[in-house]
């Protein structure tokens, strides 16, 4: 534990860099830099009009969290004294032109097509459902998943086409929003266990999903009205260069000296802004890539499935004559997931729609950026906490987990550990 105040700089004000600069400031002088001009990274509340003079706050990044895999992230909002609401978490597939759809709510979503119940494909494929889902978590306990791709698992285990297009890819590109190629590259054991942990490989024994009531800025704000230091969005940093008894942040307008500085950007970010990186900054750093997905904030209902019986919270997309490495479309209906009135028509969020959505129907466009899991990019997990404390750096982000708020919190956590502070 250093007793001494210091001057700490926190580079990314995603939930990353707000957790650190928020247990930091505690015992030092903490300043909080963020290049865009907003707070909170992928947690970004945008105001929709109601049509009856007043808004609705809508969230378009980050939207729901559970009661089983978030608990650092749960007792953050607690401390900040942020109230949550339940949410319906479901899934939907849908083939475009209405080949095939079916949702996750219930009995009367899952055959959201009654022709569905009278053809043994279909049937099938919710049989091999159940085996992949059986077989995956076998084979996770056995240990077997070590050092192969989920598409050789897929392969080795003999699950059929159907169930790996209208299934496995879909749902996995929804959690990590990626193209079927990748997502067939993905890691198995990282999947497996992920899923194993969000109840996924089962049909019951489901956590309990939540939303930040009011739109998750609403922890933003919370933490901004009690952070003692200094914030400064819209100023992005240029270079992170450090001295023998501290670190120089270089920005447009000149350069500032800090005692600490906290990297809680995206690791090629974070790469790339130092300075001088040592060769295990570089290997550990560089082997993470990160996918960007256009994202629309909407009205246009036509991004769900055809069947209203099939809409749920999270609705996959497969336009027809779609392509293996095609990014993943995705629309989450925000009017279900945030219990927004439904008479003004749908609140939609779409990641890399398929097709234009009508100018008129537009409220707000945006760009997130995802990792990418490699088994190069998750080797280096288990010594990314090395760098921290070296010349006088800190890393954290949501790619030393998952690529979750959880894991971003949970690595802001154990930053701050090293100081000696506790969430």
């Amino acid at each position: 534990m250093n007793d001494q105040r210091l001057r700490i700089a926190v580079v990314g004000a995603g939930v990353a860099g707000i957790v650190a600069a928020y247990l930091l400031s505690r015992r030092h002088d903490v300043t909080l830099y963020e290049r865009n001009d907003y707070i909170g990274g992928h947690t970004n509340t945008i105001a929709v009009p109601d049509g009856k003079g007043g808004s609705m706050p809508v969230d378009t990044g980050f939207i729901v969290f559970n009661d089983r895999t978030y608990p650092l992230f749960t007792r953050f909002l607690d401390q900040l004294d942020v109230k949550a609401g339940k949410t319906d978490m479901s899934f939907s597939y849908s083939e475009r032109r209405g080949s095939l759809e079916y949702a996750s709510r219930d009995l009367d979503s899952l055959f959201a097509q009654r022709k569905n119940l009278l053809r043994p494909s279909f049937w099938r494929f919710l049989a091999g459902l159940v085996r992949f889902n059986r077989i995956t978590r076998r084979r996770l306990h056995e240990g077997s998943l070590g050092g192969i791709t989920l598409g050789r698992h897929l392969e080795r285990e003999g699950v059929g086409e159907f169930v790996a297009r209208a299934f496995v890819l879909p749902m996995a590109g929804a959690i990590w929003s990626a193209p079927d190629g990748d997502i067939r590259s993905f890691p198995a054991e990282t999947f497996a266990r992920f899923y194993e942990n969000h109840g996924l490989l089962s049909l019951r024994d489901h956590p309990q999903w939540y939303y930040v009531l009011g739109g998750s800025q609403t922890y933003v704000r919370a933490f901004l009205k009690g952070f003692p230091g200094a914030v400064r969005s819209a100023s992005p940093i240029r270079s992170v260069m450090r001295t023998e008894d501290g670190v120089i942040l270089k920005r447009p307008d000149g350069e500032e000296r800090h005692d600490s500085v906290v990297m809680a950007t995206h690791a090629d970010e974070a790469l790339r802004l130092l300075a001088d990186p040592s060769a295990d900054e570089v290997s550990l750093l560089s082997p993470w890539r990160y996918a960007a997905n256009r994202t629309v904030l909407h009205r246009d209902a036509s991004f769900l499935p055809e069947n209203r019986r099939a809409w749920a919270s999270w609705n996959y997309i497969r336009p027809a004559g779609g392509r293996e490495n095609d990014p993943a479309t995705l629309t989450y209906d925000m009017t279900r997931l945030q219990h927004l009135p439904d008479d003004g028509g749908r609140i939609c969020v779409t990641l890399n729609p398929w097709k234009e959505v009508p100018p008129e129907s537009v409220i707000e466009t945006f760009l997130y950026a995802h990792p990418m899991y490699s088994f190069d990019a998750l080797a280096t997990q288990s010594r990314l906490s090395e760098l921290n404390g070296r010349r006088h750096t800190y890393f954290c982000g949501s790619y030393f987990g998952y690529g979750f708020h959880e894991d971003a919190v949970r690595s802001a956590v154990a930053v701050a550990h090293r100081f000696g502070i506790e969430l």
